[in-house]
């Protein structure tokens, strides 16, 4: 009998080793191309779950079709979804080489990546990768390529990196939370799992796939929900609402196309702050004062045209509502509008007039976005409207203060940069625009905050833009001295704060629960090595940088803080010379620097002073702290020991003391 429909279950690695099923990427598949970001944020995503004890952690859909081989096992071909389940089986391999080295009893996810003596995540026609992962489970027949061969093969590079990131990041844990993140891992990660047919044609259908249109998605069936409860002026809170919808493109640009009739001319980014429905119904040519030769100023135009000119266009149901072109992309946000979305929330929650303000119940997550605005949704039209409004608003400051992914002008290659912005002419329209400013100290602290911590929340953005919507500060020191402030109370949230509860808190201008100074100090001056956590290593980085006073130089005008996750020793623990040290000084947090897994195999094993020689050969700096040490080693007639390991670690924790002073109680 032809089966011709397609088979849906649930799946987790559990059923797929007590089935002993296994998995075969087609040849037809595109490389494995995740990036370390994204590798981290799952094992952030799935750990953040475990912690807040969610039955499980849902990662999608995969589709594959199903086949039996000649002992009559079951493999799963992967149509969609091999990014993922790719993925979760180099976690695995992580976990078992963990759990050897603390010599733990064997956990169940432990031979997950293996089955019948062969890796479980079969490449079809990629023999290279076969070989790299069986010899990362210690298969017998095969053999790991060569460092050379794995840095010259961008599928082989992306697999080894995203292990090196996942095996830092499990060798971190302690041997509780290990335990329970790797059984959590095996039973309550999951995936539905859609078979189709053995007859289709898995070409067309893959093609098919990549060529298929846009789906509903959550924010749309949230948007629909939000507009059930808007009675009147929907067409106007649409606009709105569409204008801070579609974050590729800034704001101004949205906001022109939806309300072309506004006199453009007479109109600064600053007055964007706040929705003003006078100001974008106005046409321009209306504006022009026989007796104002530069033109009536904004507030002028506001007052001069009365309210009720105004309350009927939005009422009509023939008003326009403009489509803005998704294929349009002037730059790559942070976070999703999802995301920006529940931030909103949270802001909206935390100035609203109430006396018992409280905050979102759910974790800060995208996909959980229905289920944080579940009951929100049932609030009366006031209320939903006004927090449209708050949207407009956190849009806004969202688009003016906070690092976006835009490429260089002399290159595709993005970059996380704040723009200027600036008014001019052509063919007599008047234009917002945006131009990039030079690297400075707010993209920096941005950079560390984005790339550390819980990325796939981004906590600290709901003070910062809750602050920013009160105050619409324009000086640029001004927001640096709040998101530093911000980011200082975040770090030294109490034993009692998580970084939502302070976060939440600092947004209603509450201080949270603080640890004092002398905490971090006990703190980095424990032997952790490899499990610092890497935001000490980039707020590091950024007061490095910000306290530089020669930065002209070419090194300092490249240097960037960037998505790193690797920890490296600096005298290493297997020093090609065989010089040792102490474990205390090992792994003192003096003797370590982040650096990417490209940069940290560069330097792996080498002497001090072929890093230092490797380091300087470079056109920029790719650590700062490593620059002060090697500094350090010269300065000590090129030696590295204890002495100037217990240095460096001392001076650094005084420039984070001097950092920290003016927050401290």
């Amino acid at each position: 009998m032809t089966i011709n429909y397609v088979k849906t279950n649930k799946l987790s690695l559990e059923v797929i080793d007590k089935n002993r099923y296994s998995f075969t990427v087609p040849s037809y598949q595109r490389p494995y191309v995740w990036p370390e970001e994204a590798v981290l944020k799952l094992l952030d995503d799935i750990d953040q779950s475990r912690k807040n004890e969610e039955g499980s952690y849902f990662v999608g859909t995969v589709l594959t079709s199903l086949s039996t081989d000649k002992d009559h096992y079951k493999t799963f071909q992967l149509i969609d979804g091999q990014q993922r389940i790719t993925t979760l089986v180099l976690l695995a391999i992580a976990f078992g080489e963990s759990c050897i080295k603390r010599k733990m009893n064997t956990l169940p996810i432990v031979n997950l990546a293996e089955f019948n003596r062969k890796p479980r995540l079969k490449f079809k026609i990629r023999d290279q990768v076969q070989q790299l992962l069986g010899s990362y489970i210690k298969l017998p027949n095969c053999q790991y390529p060569g460092d050379k061969a794995v840095a010259a093969n961008p599928y082989l590079t992306s697999i080894n990196a995203a292990l090196v990131v996942l095996r830092q990041q499990v060798n971190a844990l302690n041997n509780d939370d290990f335990k329970k993140l790797a059984d959590y891992v095996y039973q309550n990660v999951v995936w539905i799992n859609n078979t189709v047919p053995q007859e289709m044609d898995l070409n067309r259908l893959f093609a098919a796939m990549n060529t298929a249109g846009i789906q509903l998605e959550p924010v749309d069936l949230l948007k629909a929900q939000i507009f059930k409860g808007i009675k009147t002026e929907k067409p106007l809170f649409n606009a709105i609402w569409t204008a801070c919808e579609h974050m590729e493109n800034y704001f101004e640009r949205n906001v022109r196309k939806l309300f072309p009739e506004a006199p453009w001319e007479n109109i600064e980014y600053s007055d964007l702050s706040e929705f003003n429905k006078n100001l974008f119904t106005k046409n321009s040519k209306d504006t022009k004062s026989e007796t104002n030769k530069n033109g009536l100023t904004v507030k002028e135009i506001v007052d001069k045209k009365k309210q009720e000119d105004y309350q009927n266009i939005y009422t009509k149901s023939e008003f326009k509502v403009y489509e803005l072109e998704q294929e349009t992309v002037y730059c790559r946000p942070i976070i999703s509008f999802s995301l920006l979305l529940i931030h909103t929330l949270r802001i909206h929650f935390a100035l609203s007039s109430e006396d018992d303000k409280k905050d979102i119940l759910t974790r800060v997550h995208k996909d959980k976005l229905l289920e944080t605005f579940k009951d929100f949704i049932k609030s009366d039209e006031a209320d939903l409207k006004a927090f449209i409004l708050r949207l407009w608003q956190v849009r806004h400051q969202f688009d003016k203060w906070i690092i976006k992914w835009i490429e260089r002008d002399d290159s595709n290659d993005e970059q996380l940069r704040l723009t200027y912005l600036s008014k001019s002419q052509s063919n007599g329209k008047w234009y917002i625009n945006r131009t990039q400013k030079e690297h400075n100290a707010l993209e920096m602290l941005q950079s560390a905050r984005n790339f550390t911590g819980e990325r796939s929340a981004q906590y600290w953005i709901t003070p910062f833009l809750a602050k920013l919507t009160i105050t619409n500060p324009e000086e640029e020191s001004d927001v640096l001295s709040v998101l530093e402030k911000i980011d200082n109370q975040l770090s030294l949230a109490g034993e009692q704060e998580t970084q939502k509860t302070a976060s939440f808190k600092i947004a209603q201008n509450i201080l949270p629960e603080q640890y004092s100074f002398n905490w971090l100090k006990n703190k980095l001056e424990a032997p952790n090595g490899t499990s610092f956590e890497h935001y000490w290593f980039q707020k590091v980085e950024y007061l490095l940088w910000k306290n530089e006073k020669e930065r002209d130089q070419q090194e300092f005008r490249k240097f960037r803080i960037t998505n790193k996750n690797s920890v490296e020793h600096v005298l290493p623990i297997h020093e090609e010379h065989q010089n040792r040290l102490a474990h205390e000084d090992l792994n003192s947090f003096g003797n370590l620097v982040l650096l990417s897994p490209s940069e940290n195999s560069s330097y792996k094993h080498q002497a001090v002073e072929k890093k230092f020689v490797d380091f300087h050969a470079k056109p920029y700096y790719d650590s700062l702290k490593l620059k002060s040490i090697l500094e350090l080693f010269v300065a000590s007639n090129r030696t590295w020991g204890s002495s100037q390991i217990k240095k460096h670690r001392k001076n650094i924790i005084k420039i984070l003391k001097s950092h920290y002073k003016k927050d401290l109680n």
